[in-house]
């Protein structure tokens, strides 16, 4: 049938349930990618805390500061710095190192690249999840503004 310029119309009839149940896994996946999101971006935030504390440490020679107790910063404490040259740097696990500050702040601005990268991939993941559920939505519209067999209307 190559050329006749004329399309047919294919029509697949799925049970509403199906459309339905995956339009809820759809926003949960949605709401997990969001959550995703929200947490790279708060590692980046406190990474970029982080690096900028080791820089106002090297260029002002700082010997004493506020350290929080708590991650909310409720509470502080006056710390002296008997070794302003080291860094103590979680690493994953439960395992630190104790670098230099440039050896640190390479190591901070690395895992912010890939940060920043992995927040990107999971935006688009993001983006595409969106427009699946905003056409599972359109069926659901479309299903229930069908005419039923009996003549009323699609529930």
């Amino acid at each position: 049938m190559s050329g006749s310029g004329g399309s047919r119309e294919v029509r697949v009839a799925v049970p509403l349930e199906a459309v339905v149940s995956e339009l809820d896994r759809t926003k949960k996946h949605i709401e997990g990618l969001q959550e995703n999101i929200r947490r790279a971006l708060e590692r980046l935030n406190d990474l970029a805390i982080s690096r900028e504390l080791i820089s106002t440490m090297k260029l002002s020679k700082v010997e004493e500061m506020l350290v929080p107790t708590d991650k909310s910063g409720t509470t502080y404490v006056y710390a002296k710095l008997d070794k302003a040259d080291k860094v103590v740097i979680h690493i994953g696990s439960e395992y630190f190192v104790e670098l230099t500050p440039e050896k640190a702040m390479e190591l901070i601005v690395s895992e912010e690249n890939e940060l920043k990268e992995l927040i990107k991939e999971l935006e688009k993941e993001l983006e595409e999840a969106s427009k699946y559920f905003r056409s599972l939505q359109g069926l659901l519209v479309a299903a229930r503004s069908q005419p039923s067999r009996d003549g009323g209307r699609a529930e």
